[in-house]
């Protein structure tokens, strides 16, 4: 199943007073881009992470968050009074040498580091609860892919539908298209008013129809439009054969606009190039 390279999953855990809160989002990129923000109670499981995020998405540039914090619920904090008695020292050392300088507020003080603590979570349990939150986290990002990847599949096919549509119409229009070619030359001709040999002007006529002809390429839309069917109906990744498949379509279309001897034939060039354009930016977000 085709995935959305666009996504995003948020998941909270709570251990006794802390809170586990995760996010990640993802869009898309050439390649698999992760980018992983961890506490630093956590710096180990970063390579745990890379791997499960790793086994479940091939590409996109993917953002995960990671933030271990108290809970508003958590206990009473403990001033930790050793620090604080080594810090008033310290203080007063400072203000013997620079009597001049503002002293620190309470608040200053508070904000120290070490002159405060809670309970320490434990590290074992953060770090299973994290790598098991990942798990359920990636899940959920992968979901929502998915169901996006299924709404640029849908718009994708509908597409499709139209080229070959167009394509088909364009068909019987052929027959016509090259009487008319070849009538506008025997007219040029009769204006002119000048002796022809009617061989020659035959094969003339015959060299252009063929420099004219346009099923080959008829024949290859349809066989890419097909192409394009098959790989956005199948289980795995297709984003980067259907960006190829886009330039072959491109492709051909622009060669249908080269060849061109009418306005249906040109009008027929732009409305496909419009269509595979299109198509063309919803592949860019498939992974």
């Amino acid at each position: 199943m085709a995935q959305s390279m666009t996504g995003f999953a948020s998941e909270t855990v709570s251990i006794a007073d802390w809170n586990l809160s995760f996010e990640c989002k993802s869009v898309n990129s050439r390649f698999l881009d992760l980018n992983i923000k961890l506490p630093e109670a956590l710096r180990a499981s970063e390579a745990t992470i890379r791997q499960k995020v790793s086994a479940v998405l091939n590409r996109g540039k993917v953002e995960i968050n990671i933030r271990l914090e108290r809970s508003e619920a958590a206990s009473d904090l403990i001033v930790n009074h050793n620090r604080l008695s080594k810090l008033k020292t310290a203080l007063a050392q400072i203000e013997a040498e620079f009597p001049d300088s503002p002293a620190p507020s309470q608040l200053d003080v508070l904000m120290s580091p070490g002159i405060w603590s809670g309970d320490s979570p434990d590290r074992d349990l953060v770090t299973r609860t994290c790598e098991q939150a990942v798990s359920s986290l990636l899940k959920s990002l992968v979901d929502m892919r998915k169901q996006e990847g299924d709404k640029l599949v849908s718009l994708i096919k509908d597409r499709c539908q139209l080229i070959s549509a167009m394509v088909a119409e364009y068909r019987t229009q052929l027959p016509s298209l090259r009487e008319t070619q070849r009538q506008r030359v025997v007219d040029k001709l009769q204006s002119l008013n000048v002796a022809h040999d009617q061989d020659r002007l035959e094969e003339e006529l015959a060299f252009l129809a063929s420099k004219a002809d346009v099923a080959e390429e008829l024949d290859r839309l349809d066989a890419h439009v097909a192409a394009v069917n098959d790989a956005a109906s199948g289980n795995g990744p297709c984003g980067r054969r259907l960006d190829f498949l886009m330039q072959e379509l491109n492709r051909e279309a622009n060669t249908l606009g080269a060849k061109t001897t009418s306005l249906v034939t040109t009008n027929t060039s732009v409305d496909l190039k419009v269509i595979i354009e299109q198509m063309r930016e919803q592949v860019q977000n498939l992974e």
